[in-house]
């Protein structure tokens, strides 16, 4: 029987991937009751497809890592994200140890996650959607989110469409809600307001500076 890595190498090897962006991607897909150390390629990125019942201890740099249909997946990261981008979707009581700092994580439509990182500092952000059950231990913190706590409080909440974003503020953890800019960026209001500000103190600065014809 092939052993998860030589499944993973065959896929990451075979002729038949149809583009760059495949060939460009350490893929496991359908593995279960698998516990395994790999060894990621500097520059590809990780992404893990329905696999169910899995233990990873993740070397390398992958670029950034992707999690789809998993249930029940305990990953420690060893090595750095060189995007610091880890993307979780459509899974169940998913598990992931990081060494090193994480600048952002995306979840969306996930069932029981822990995330755990050596100090509040390696924590960049979280953008996350129709997600329960999150727990986040950040050094000797551990903090608890929830998308169903948020609609006990606002029963207009719908977790295919509102997002929220996690970060840390003047050392609290603090969850606002997303807005959209034009452009497409996540943006919460705080955040919109800031914005708004510095640029309005910018135009006010351009329309007060002279002319040249006045020089």
């Amino acid at each position: 029987m092939m052993s998860v890595k030589d499944q993973a190498n065959a896929l990451n090897n075979s002729a038949t991937r149809p583009n760059a962006k495949e060939n460009a991607t350490h893929l496991l897909k359908d593995v279960k009751n698998a516990v395994e150390t790999i060894e990621v390629q500097d520059r590809k990125a990780l992404y893990l497809l329905k696999c169910e019942d899995c233990e990873y201890i993740i070397q390398g740099k992958p670029i950034k890592i992707s999690i789809e249909s998993c249930k029940n997946l305990t990953i420690k990261v060893e090595g750095k994200v060189l995007t610091g981008t880890v993307d979780i979707w459509k899974s169940e009581s998913i598990n992931l140890d990081f060494d090193r700092s994480v600048s952002v994580f995306q979840l969306d439509s996930i069932q029981t996650i822990t995330i755990k990182m050596p100090e509040a500092e390696y924590f960049g952000s979280m953008i996350w959607a129709g997600v329960d059950n999150i727990t986040l231990n950040l050094g000797d913190e551990t903090h608890s989110l929830s998308y169903s706590h948020l609609q006990t409080r606002n029963p207009a909440l719908r977790p295919d469409t509102d997002q929220f974003k996690t970060t840390i503020v003047d050392s609290s953890l603090k969850t606002e809600a997303i807005v959209r800019m034009d452009n497409g960026y996540p943006m919460t209001r705080a955040e919109e307001s800031s914005l708004q500000a510095s640029e309005k103190k910018k135009d006010e600065v351009l329309r007060g500076a002279p002319k040249a014809d006045d020089e």
